[in-house]
C-alpha cells in the first residue's frame, strides 16, 4: 500500500503537481466569487447615495468663464414632466480656497476645494446627520469614508491654517467628520472637502457645480433610463441610483456565475484526468492483486485495498 503512494508520487509528478494547482485554483474561486460580489455591493452603498447625482468636473476647462454656474435645470424640468416628486434637493457650488490653484490640474496633485457651511448641513440635513457650526474664522474637514485615520491625522497637522483668497482659516475644534457622503463631493483624487463658512465661500472661485437629489419614491428603470438618455451630450455627469444599482446586480450575477462555472470545469477536467489515468492503471492493478489472491490473501482484505487503492489514485 505505502508502495503504492510512493510510486504514484515519483511516476505521475508533473500530473499530480498540475492536477493540485489546478484544483487550489478552483477552490479559490469559489471562495473568491462571494467575496467580490459582496465587496461591490458594499461599494455601491456609497456610489448610489441619491436617487439623482449631478455633478460636474473642471479637469477639461482651461477658462474661468467656461466654468458651470447653473442648477441643471433641464433635470427639473424631466421631473416635473414626469410628475416625480422631489423629497430633498440640494445645488451647491464647490470652491478653491485660492483661485491660482486653478490651472492645478496634475494627477494626484489636484487642490482641496471647499464647500460652505449651509450647503454641508443641507447634505447633512438629507441624509439624517446633525448639522455642524463654525466660528467665524474657522473651517473643517469632511473626509471620503476610504480615508485612515493616518491619513486624516497626517493631513490635519500639516493644514491647521489654510489660507485663502479672503484671509486665514484656522481648524475647528472638531478637526474632521467622515460620514458617507457620496464620492462626487470631492475633487478629483482627493479624500477630504474643506468646510468654510458662508461670507468666506461667497468672495472664492466656484470650480464645481452639484447637485443632489431625493425623490419621494425609488425613480422606476424606465424614468431613469430616459432621465440618463436625456442628458446624454452634457457637460456634466449624472448618476441614478436606480440604474447603478441594476447594473451592479446584473454585473455581480455575471462575474458570479462565471467564477463558479469556472471552478466547476476546472474541478471537472481533474477528475476526469484521474478517471482516465485509473483506467489506463487498471492492467497493473489486476496482476498486482491476481499475486495477492494467489498468495492466499483473504477476500475482504483484497477488497479493502482495491479501495485504498482507488483513493490514493483519485
Amino acid at each position: 500500500f505505502f508502495g503504492q503512494i510512493i510510486s504514484k508520487l515519483t511516476t505521475t509528478t508533473k500530473t499530480m503537481t498540475l492536477i493540485c494547482i489546478t484544483l487550489t485554483i478552483a477552490i479559490l474561486m469559489f471562495i473568491i466569487a462571494p467575496v467580490l460580489t459582496e465587496w461591490s455591493t458594499g461599494y455601491l452603498d456609497s456610489r448610489s447615495m441619491y436617487d439623482v447625482q449631478i455633478n460636474s468636473r473642471y479637469n477639461d476647462v482651461y477658462e474661468k468663464k467656461d466654468l458651470p454656474t447653473g442648477d441643471y435645470e433641464a433635470v427639473t424640468d424631466f421631473l416635473t414632466e414626469e410628475g416625480i416628486a422631489v423629497s430633498a434637493d440640494c445645488a451647491f457650488s464647490l470652491y478653491l480656497p485660492n483661485c491660482e490653484d486653478f490651472h492645478d490640474r496634475v494627477k494626484h496633485e489636484f487642490p482641496v476645494v471647499a464647500i460652505s457651511l449651509s450647503d454641508y448641513n443641507a447634505i447633512r440635513e438629507m441624509l439624517g446627520y446633525e448639522a455642524i457650526t463654525l466660528e467665524e474664522n474657522e473651517f473643517t474637514t469632511q473626509w471620503h469614508t476610504t480615508a485612515t485615520t493616518d491619513e486624516q491625522e497626517e493631513f490635519i497637522r500639516s493644514h491647521a491654517v489654510v489660507d485663502t483668497d479672503v484671509g486665514r482659516l484656522t481648524l475647528s475644534e472638531q478637526a474632521s467628520y467622515q460620514e458617507a457622503m457620496g464620492e462626487t463631493l470631492y475633487n478629483s483624487y482627493t479624500q477630504v472637502v474643506y468646510v468654510f463658512p458662508d461670507s468666506v465661500c461667497q468672495n472664492l472661485l466656484s470650480v464645481k457645480r452639484n447637485r443632489y437629489i431625493q425623490t419621494s419614491k425609488e425613480l422606476s428603470y424606465s424614468d431613469a433610463a430616459a432621465l440618463e438618455l436625456s442628458e446624454k451630450g452634457v457637460g456634466y455627469s449624472i448618476r441614478l441610483s436606480t440604474l447603478q444599482i441594476n447594473e451592479t446586480k446584473g454585473m455581480n450575477f455575471i462575474l458570479k456565475t462565471a467564477m463558479i462555472y469556472g471552478a466547476v470545469v476546472l474541478m471537472v477536467m481533474c477528475l476526469t484526468i484521474l478517471s482516465l489515468q485509473q483506467l489506463l492503471d487498471a492492467g497493473k492493478y489486476k496482476y498486482r492483486f491476481g499475486v495477492l489472491r494467489k498468495l492466499g490473501t483473504e477476500e475482504s482484505d483484497i477488497k479493502k485495498l482495491m479501495r485504498k487503492q482507488l483513493k490514493i489514485g483519485r
